[in-house]
C-alpha cells in the first residue's frame, strides 16, 4: 500500500491539515527527536519521508542484529511442568488438579529473545510496511519482521507493543535507545481513513489525542531547538499560589495550576509561559464582531501574575503566550500589562515543515 502524503485530516471543524504535518507533530513529540536529533534532521525537513526513513533505520538495525545472535533477556514464564522450577503456583496446581497428572504449575524466569523491545521492533516493521511509498522497502520490512518471528519474537498489537516497553535504559543497553524510539514513533504514525467524495481522509486520531499531541509537540520542539540557543524548557510544571493571610481550609480548596510549557533563558533574562489551546483563537461576540476568548486570557494572565516575587527576578518581567493551531490563517497580537508582555499567536499547520519551524523559532526572538 502506498500513502498519498497530501491526504489531509480534519482538525478545527471544517479545516484540515496534511498528514505529513501530523507526522511532523508526532516527530516533535517523540523521544526519537529528543535523543537522536542528528538522525532526525532529514525527517524534520521532509516529514513526508518519515515512514521511509524510519523503515530504513529499523531494517538496518535488524540486519545488524542478525549478524550475531539476538541478545536474550530474562522474562517471567508460566508453565505446567513435571518438576518444580522457580515458584509454585499453588492455586493453579490445585484448581486444575495437576498433581494427579504428575505436573505442577510453576512461575520462573527464563532467557528468551521474545522480549518487549524485540516485539516492539517487529511490530514497528509490520506497521511501516503498510506506510512506506517504496514497494521494495515495504518488502524489506516484512522480510526482517519474519526473520524476527522465525527466531521466536512474538507478535503483538501496536498498543500492546508500546505499553510493554520499559523506557529506562542502563549503560549496557543505551545503544538501543535510538532503535526503540524509532520503533515507537513508527507505531504512532497514523493512516488516513474514510476517503470521502472530496478526496479528504480523516486520520485515526481523536480530537482529545490531537490536543495532547499538539501540546507535547510544541514542548518537544522547544526542548531540542531552544536548547541550542540557551533556552531551558519545562513541560507540565505545577505552579503554586502565592498566598498571604490564608484561612485553615483554603489549601485543600484552591485549584491546582499546571502550565503547559515554560521557557527560560538566563543569559537574556527572559521567561516565557506558553499555554497551548486546541481550538480557534477567536470567538463571535454576542452583538457582532470577534474577540479573543476571555477565559483563555484570564488563565494565562493568572499564570504570570500569581508568580511575581522579589526573590525571583525573572517573575517580575515574565511573559505569557496563548498558542493555537490554525490552517491558512495567521494571528500574532500582543499587549503589555503590569510590566508583562502577553502574546496571542497561531501556528499554521497547513504550511510547510520549514515554515512551521520558523514560526516556532520566531517566538524566541524579541
Amino acid at each position: 500500500m502506498t500513502l498519498d502524503n497530501e491526504s489531509r485530516i480534519y482538525v478545527l471543524g471544517q479545516a484540515h491539515i496534511p498528514i505529513r504535518n501530523l507526522w511532523l507533530l508526532l516527530l516533535y513529540a517523540s523521544d526519537f527527536y529528543k535523543y537522536g536529533t542528528e538522525r532526525s534532521q532529514g525527517f524534520e525537513e521532509n516529514p513526508e519521508l518519515l515512514a521511509d526513513l524510519l523503515a530504513n533505520i529499523l531494517c538496518h538495525s535488524v540486519e545488524e542484529r542478525l549478524i550475531r545472535p539476538l541478545t536474550p533477556a530474562f522474562m517471567l514464564r508460566k508453565q505446567d511442568l513435571r518438576r518444580v522450577r522457580g515458584r509454585i503456583d499453588v492455586l493453579r496446581t490445585k484448581t486444575h488438579q495437576l498433581l494427579t497428572r504428575g505436573q505442577v504449575a510453576c512461575r520462573f524466569e527464563a532467557l528468551t529473545v521474545d522480549t518487549p523491545r524485540n516485539r516492539l521492533v517487529r511490530a514497528g516493521l509490520m506497521h511501516l510496511a503498510a506506510l512506506v511509498t517504496d514497494r521494495k522497502l515495504g518488502h524489506r520490512c516484512r522480510t526482517q519482521a519474519q526473520k524476527l518471528a522465525d527466531l521466536g519474537v512474538g507478535r503483538v498489537g501496536s498498543r500492546s507493543a508500546l505499553e510493554g516497553v520499559n523506557s529506562q535504559f542502563s549503560r549496557n543497553d543505551v545503544k538501543d535507545r535510538p532503535v526503540v524510539s524509532a520503533a515507537k514513533l513508527a507505531l504512532q504514525l497514523v493512516l488516513p481513513r474514510d476517503n470521502e467524495a472530496a478526496g479528504v481522509g480523516r486520520a485515526a486520531i481523536s480530537d482529545q489525542e490531537f490536543r495532547r499531541l499538539f501540546e507535547r509537540a510544541i514542548g518537544g520542539f522547544y526542548k531540542v531547538a531552544g536548547g541550542h540557543s540557551g533556552w531551558k524548557t519545562t513541560t507540565g510544571r505545577y505552579i503554586s499560589w502565592h498566598k498571604e493571610s490564608e484561612t485553615p481550609g483554603i489549601q485543600g480548596l484552591l485549584p491546582k495550576m499546571q502550565t503547559d510549557i515554560i521557557l527560560e533563558n538566563g543569559a537574556i533574562r527572559r521567561r516565557l509561559i506558553i499555554d497551548t489551546k486546541f481550538t480557534s483563537s477567536l470567538e463571535i461576540r454576542r452583538h457582532g464582531g470577534e474577540s479573543f476568548k476571555s477565559s483563555h486570557l484570564y488563565q494565562v494572565y493568572t499564570y504570570v501574575r500569581t508568580q511575581e516575587s522579589p526573590d525571583d527576578p525573572l517573575s517580575l518581567s515574565s511573559e505569557g503566550m496563548l498558542l493555537y493551531p490554525s490552517v491558512g490563517t495567521s494571528v500574532l497580537e500582543s499587549f503589555t500589562s503590569g510590566g508583562h508582555k502577553f502574546t496571542l499567536a497561531t501556528i499554521d499547520l497547513g504550511a510547510s515543515a520549514l515554515e512551521i519551524r520558523e514560526q516556532l523559532l520566531s517566538f524566541l526572538e524579541r
